[in-house]
């Protein structure tokens, strides 16, 4: 039987007591040699991202999927690393707003086509938009998307939204809203001339997306779940064509996996490999990337019940009990400590609260504040985790090193390793169910104030009406000011009700904050054009690979 590098290293890493570093690998480690315009990406995603018009495996089936296959109404600014990316025209040329922020009117394009031939229009905004908020027992109606999609479509109110001429739409709002320019980056748009082939023939949304049809840059030429998927330039982009002309995805959730297949040649791109190999990988002339951009390892308390539900001082007193400089070395500073839930210099960051850091005689006087003197009376908290996944850096090593340092203080931890995709699962059917009600922290990597519109379901009492916070946190004064954070159509407006809101979540200690994530990248010196943007998604179309 012969193995890839991939699945070798796999294999062995299993054989492995849970070290991080393969730093005996004696590849190249420059990446090898690359085919010209062909990108090899080592994803840390456990497979292929949904190609559906709305991915599974977080912002890592943005980045590499969706923003590739289709276009949203809006795109963000990714050609640039000063500021944070803002919404630009896409699908949409220009997206205004009335008065209120009750109805906005999307002007569209007049010159792009589906991949198929067939022309965006209105009347394909109209039918996406009726996919998600028209008859649920519509023949075209996408349960998976308007379930597992509903933040992005939230303030879009069903029936609300009208064809006004073959190249404008008018939508409104179900309240004052100022962000659905934001919201509109994701309504990726598939043609309805291929859906309803499908449907119409016997099919489902999953089969659409077996062979999806978008206006993206690149389409889906091959998809080989659990190995491999196969994206090829659309040369008849209306953006202009790519640089690439193939981009290969492989899915490699283990870090010393993502390292061999570089150093191998196998790829020529990882993200986050294993991070004590940096100087290795510095030393061979590979393109080593650590770059600040909004993502944070921010754990959630379960606070639907005891102990963490209305005692504030125990949510406080672990957050003092890590030692983040700590675990910022286990991981070679391939991170460093957050003290807020996004990073000093966000918009939204907290110029004037401190936050927290490591004092380990306020924890332990705050945990007996709490009723746990030493510990006493606390049972092991149940920690899930995941083992790997979009975005999540080395969850094995932190929680190794988060469990020591809350012993330190008296508190045990049960540590829970599950699934990426479980652990997505676990947020969105919340920890109120009675599946996850014994769950007493939920790891969370939240893209930390990438867009504004990321807060709203992490931090209101209600997700959607009707469904409470899936971690339980419920503070009417954060609502509020929430409310008027996503009322107003002035940005800046929005940021200072944000930092208000997240002041108060600091002081009641809503989240264990913990890590700023660097984003280690390895390219191979042959891919040019990489911008390390402030944001998890990238621009493809930017990237070359040259001789």
């Amino acid at each position: 039987m012969k193995l890839s590098m991939r699945k070798a290293v796999t294999f062995v890493a299993g054989l492995l007591v849970a070290g991080m570093s393969l730093t005996a690998c004696g590849a190249s480690g420059s990446g090898g040699s690359s085919d010209p315009g062909v990108l090899k990406i080592a994803m840390t995603a456990s497979d292929i991202p949904f190609t559906g018009t709305y991915p599974d495996n977080g912002y890592e089936g943005f980045r590499f999927v969706s923003n590739n296959l289709y276009d949203g109404l809006t795109r963000l600014n990714l050609d640039q690393d000063t500021e944070l990316p803002t919404p630009q025209p896409s699908l949409a040329e220009s997206v205004e707003p009335n008065e209120d922020g009750t109805v906005w009117t999307f002007k569209l394009r007049e010159d792009v086509e589906f991949t198929d031939g067939t022309p965006f229009n209105a009347d394909a905004v109209i039918f996406k938009l009726d996919t998600v908020k028209g008859d649920p027992d519509g023949k075209y109606f996408d349960a998976d998307v308007a379930s597992r999609g509903s933040a992005v479509f939230k303030y879009v109110k069903a029936g609300g939204y009208k064809k006004v001429d073959d190249y404008t739409v008018t939508v409104e709002t179900t309240m004052p809203y100022g962000l659905l320019n934001y919201d509109a980056l994701s309504w990726f748009i598939p043609s309805p001339t291929a859906v309803k082939a499908v449907i119409d023939g016997g099919g489902t949304w999953a089969d659409f997306a077996k062979a999806p049809v978008g206006t993206g840059p690149f389409t889906l030429e091959e998809l080989v779940p659990g190995d491999h998927a196969l994206l090829v330039r659309n040369d008849d982009y209306w953006h202009g064509p790519a640089k690439l002309e193939e981009i290969y995805l492989y899915p490699a959730p283990e870090a010393a996996t993502r390292l061999s297949m570089f150093e191998s040649g196998e790829v020529n791109w990882a993200d986050a490999p294993a991070p004590d190999a940096i100087q290795q990988l510095q030393d061979s002339g590979a393109n080593v990337i650590l770059a600040k951009y909004p993502h944070s390892i921010s754990p959630r308390f379960n606070e639907f019940r005891a102990p963490f539900k209305d005692n504030v001082e125990l949510r406080q007193a672990l957050n003092y009990a890590l030692d983040r400089e700590a675990t910022a070395a286990i991981i070679n500073d391939a991170g460093f400590p957050a003290s807020q839930y996004v990073y000093e210099g966000h918009p939204d960051f907290v110029p004037d609260n401190p936050g927290y850091g490591y004092d380990k005689a306020k924890a332990e006087q705050l945990l007996a504040e709490a009723g746990y003197p030493g510990g006493e009376g606390l049972k092991p908290l149940v920690f899930a985790y995941p083992q790997g996944g979009s975005g999540n850096m080395y969850p094995p090593e932190m929680m190794q090193s988060l469990q020591q340092q809350f012993a330190d203080i008296g508190v045990d931890v049960e540590l829970m390793p599950v699934e990426w995709n479980t652990l997505l699962t676990m947020g969105i059917e919340g920890l109120n169910s009675p599946q996850w009600q014994d769950i007493d922290i939920l790891w969370a990597s939240p893209a930390a104030g990438m867009l504004p519109t990321t807060y709203t379901t992490t931090v209101m009492c209600e997700r959607v009406p009707g469904t409470p916070n899936a971690a339980g946190m419920c503070n009417p004064e954060i609502d509020e000011l929430w409310d008027k954070g996503l009322a107003t159509t002035d940005i800046e407006q929005t940021h200072e009700y944000f930092r208000q809101g997240l002041d108060i979540a600091l002081d009641e200690a809503d989240f264990l904050y913990w890590m700023h994530d660097l984003n280690l990248r390895v390219l191979a010196p042959e891919v040019k054009g990489f911008i390390p943007v402030l944001s998890w998604w990238t621009d493809f179309t930017l990237i070359s690979v040259e001789d």
